[in-house]
């Protein structure tokens, strides 16, 4: 029986960044993956979903160069050109986790995995031992009930890739993040794009300043938006997406055997990430927590760091959320509507970015930064709405991690003309000192 100190199950963004992690302290590890490396993340979510965001996004900007003095005619969209550079840059990506696990001799094991002991795991009929084992087996795109996913009129959210056209019509069944990300994506490529969505405004986990803003742009581009509204199959589209959320894969992976519980599919563990064997984590997707891929492998650190006896616990509060929609969302802490209820002597300082000397530059002003904290200037949350939100946030992470003063934040210099100088003026604003307001 092969014996290591380390044995994961599952190679997306909270595997792979643990197993990585762990063979930085000299720690043996197997990694155990059924399908391809990388997990959801990498081969059907955030970087096939971005790199054709990134080809709209172009196919956009250059709809709109003639504003800067750039005349363009003739524009072809070649949508198989596209695919094919998406799944040039997952083939890529893919391969790079594949030599760094080699570099680090880090074992790499195919096949679907079950735990059969308290330190065993068994592939293909073979068992291997460890003195710790990770769960790290993600999730799934869930469906809805009666409408199961064909891949050739209904699709899921991994589905979806296998599109050789864009489609004249898609109906969105679902106005989350993935919903919302692809319908960008599709208007801007030229489709007819309508958004179903049971609840009462899109992206229920964002502010409500934010769902409307969305929406009204949403609108105004023609996309027709369907709240408050249960979907019902019919011939409403060409092709119909289904993102109504995600489903942990916790079935039959050996968890009840060993005692090790589950609530509404996900694994519970600790605040240190163990499960009810002492030995035995689980991060990521099949844990509760956002279902964010930069989520799983911070999980997958702080798994390795109780497991190496450097205690950790669990804190989700400074974990951004980041939109790719066209404008950009993201986020941090409490939104607008969870700190009211929290903090009775709250404060919000806005700032716009058509106040923005880059923003205008660029022809993005559309969009905002909102600062939300208390009385003293502890930072609460912080909203970002425009050009280049996902990127921005990390400051806004950094600083509110740290536990940066808004105070002292309106003192941190920017450089200029930059969009991140929009934390610095919100930041004046919230303290009373603000520079470029009238």
């Amino acid at each position: 029986m092969r014996t290591y100190d380390l044995i994961i199950i599952g190679s997306g963004p909270g595997g792979y960044i643990a197993a990585l992690y762990a063979s930085r302290f000299k720690k043996s590890v197997c990694v155990m993956e059924k399908a391809e490396l990388g997990g959801t993340c990498l081969n059907r979510g955030c970087i096939p979903t971005k790199a054709m965001l990134h080809s709209a996004s172009l196919l956009s900007t250059i709809k709109g160069s003639s504003e800067y003095g750039i005349e363009v005619s003739g524009i072809v969209v070649n949508f198989p050109v596209i695919s094919a550079r998406k799944d040039a840059v997952v083939a890529r990506l893919r391969a790079g986790v594949e030599t760094l696990f080699k570099a680090n001799k880090i074992d790499l094991v195919r096949g679907d995995a079950k735990l059969s002991g308290a330190n065993t795991v068994t592939v293909n009929g073979v068992e291997y031992s460890a003195k710790d084992i990770i769960v790290a087996t993600g999730s799934r795109p869930a469906a809805l009930s009666g409408i199961p996913f064909d891949e050739k009129g209904i699709y899921s959210s991994d589905g979806i890739f296998s599109l050789k056209d864009i489609p004249g019509s898609i109906t969105i069944v679902g106005g989350g993040v993935i919903g919302c990300e692809f319908a960008s994506l599709f208007n801007a490529l030229g489709s007819q794009v309508t958004i179903v969505e049971i609840l009462d405004r899109l992206l229920p986990t964002q502010s409500k300043e934010i769902s409307r803003k969305l929406e009204t742009i949403f609108k105004k581009r023609g996309i027709e938006i369907r709240t408050s509204t249960k979907f019902e199959p019919g011939a409403v589209s060409q092709k119909i997406l289904v993102a109504v959320g995600r489903k942990p894969n916790t079935e039959d992976i050996g968890l009840e055997a060993l005692g090790i519980k589950t609530k509404d599919g996900r694994i519970t563990v600790d605040d240190n990430l163990r499960t009810q064997v002492k030995n035995i984590y689980a991060i990521g997707d099949c844990v509760a927590g956002p279902l964010l891929a930069h989520k799983a492998s911070y999980d997958g650190i702080l798994a390795c760091d109780n497991i190496m006896g450097n205690p950790r616990r669990v804190d989700y509060s400074n974990v951004p959320n980041c939109i790719w929609t066209d404008p950009e969302i993201a986020s941090v802490g409490l939104n607008e509507e969870e700190a009211r209820l929290k903090c009775p002597d709250l404060k919000i300082a806005k700032f716009p970015y058509l106040a923005s000397g880059k923003a205008y530059i660029m022809g993005k002003s559309e969009g905002f930064i909102k600062m939300i904290g208390d009385a003293d200037g502890n930072i609460l949350g912080v909203e970002i709405f425009g050009l280049e939100a996902c990127d921005l946030i990390g400051e806004a992470c950094l600083a509110k991690s740290a536990g940066v003063n808004i105070k002292d934040w309106a003192r941190v210099v920017h450089g200029h003309p930059t969009l991140s100088e929009i934390f610095q003026e919100a930041a004046h604003i919230f303290t009373g000192t603000a520079i470029h307001s009238l």
